[in-house]
């Protein structure tokens, strides 16, 4: 709770103006709490960070904070903090930032330096000077100091397959490289305007998979990276599509076998300890939806119990195909297929045998 408190306080600098109105009011959001209420504490410092750290904060407030040449800048520091709460390596590397970024023992010269992907005198030549556009955070990225030098004032176009050659990075490598740093693939062909747009979304989505990391968001729903790594859009697509035709099977049978309890019917079905997280995702469900949306704000997880439930699951597994291990099926591609869902939604490496593997259980239509 801590770490995210700080983390959220540094990125939106709440305490930066007014500091003292700031602390005050802080202090009063949690005067009112008993020593023992540690829930009631938690709350109030999640709630303090909820009226900043909105949806619409994320996907424009922070895109557009990014666009400084301000290495100090809230924005910036909290690029950097994210990667190192990720563990992401430098770039080129694989030495972990967290290593990299601690000051030297001896000696002047940090192990790690910002680099900028497309060189200053390269961007020079090419008529682009001003130095909000040169020195930009999103062209900037943190390797190792020998790869800095080697790659001097180079056009990526030259630098990278270079370096590729040089290190051994196959392409996998690269993906994960490039997921950790916020670049889209092919980046160093990109034009330059398109490419510090591309970044700089990637970079806040960084910055948020961080906080949650921390425990931010709990109740929003997971984001989705279709830039995480070569072959992780496939397979991410091919879970959406299982998910999109196990909601629909759950949608259609409970509204067949039970009307307008539907809705209903489908929350009793969850364990007891399971409500809780339901009812607090269901917060961000638009007013004036039809009960049976609550199909939509399960976890991929919750789906198969609901399907197996004893007046359920006869119809159900008809619209499965029908097959007399279908639930054991269903039940054992759903428990490899959801931790893989969840890794790429939270931009963590997957094994690439992982990856098949979840594939080969995702087909478009559910077929058990």
């Amino acid at each position: 709770m801590i770490a995210r408190w700080v983390f959220g306080t540094l990125l939106t600098a709440r305490c930066s103006t007014s500091s003292e109105t700031v602390f005050e009011q802080d202090l009063a959001r949690i005067a009112r709490f008993e020593q023992s209420d540690a829930d009631g504490f938690l709350r109030a410092l999640d709630g303090a960070m909820g009226e900043t750290l909105t949806g619409d904060y994320w996907t424009l407030s922070l895109v557009a904070a990014l666009e400084t040449e301000k290495a100090r800048a809230p924005a910036a520091l909290a690029f950097r903090a994210a990667q190192v709460v990720l563990g992401t390596r430098a770039l080129f590397s694989d030495q972990s930032l967290r290593d990299l970024l601690d000051p030297p023992a001896s000696g002047a010269r940090a192990a790690s330096e910002a680099h900028h992907l497309f060189p200053t005198t390269w961007l020079h030549s090419r008529g682009i000077r001003e130095r909000r556009l040169v020195n930009q955070v999103a062209n900037l990225a943190d390797v190792g100091w020998h790869e800095n030098s080697v790659i001097s004032g180079r056009s990526p176009t030259e630098y990278v397959p270079r370096l590729r050659e040089k290190l051994a990075i196959n392409d996998d490598r690269w993906g994960r490289m490039c997921a950790e740093h916020a670049l889209p693939l092919r980046w160093e062909s990109l034009d330059y305007g398109e490419f510090l747009r591309e970044r700089r979304g990637r970079m806040a989505d960084i910055i948020r998979v961080a906080f949650r990391q921390l425990g931010g968001e709990p109740d929003a729903p997971p984001l989705t990276p279709p830039w995480f790594l070569p072959g992780a859009e496939a397979v991410w697509q091919r879970i959406v599509e299982t998910e999109r035709a196990l909601r629909g099977v759950l949608r259609e049978v409970y509204a067949a076998l039970f009307g307008q309890a539907a809705a209903r019917k489908s929350e009793e079905a969850l364990p007891e300890r399971e409500r809780g997280p339901l009812a607090r995702a269901l917060r961000a469900r638009p007013a004036g939806s039809e009960p049976l949306s609550i199909v939509d704000y399960l976890y991929l997880g919750q789906i198969p119990p609901l399907l197996f439930a004893i007046d359920v699951w006869q119809n159900a597994c008809q619209h499965l195909g029908g097959a007399p291990d279908g639930k054991q099926r269903l039940q054992s591609a759903v428990g490899q297929i959801a931790p893989v869902r969840n890794e790429i939604a939270h931009v963590r490496e997957v094994d690439h045998e992982r990856l098949l593997r979840a594939v080969s259980l995702a087909p478009t239509y559910w077929r058990c």
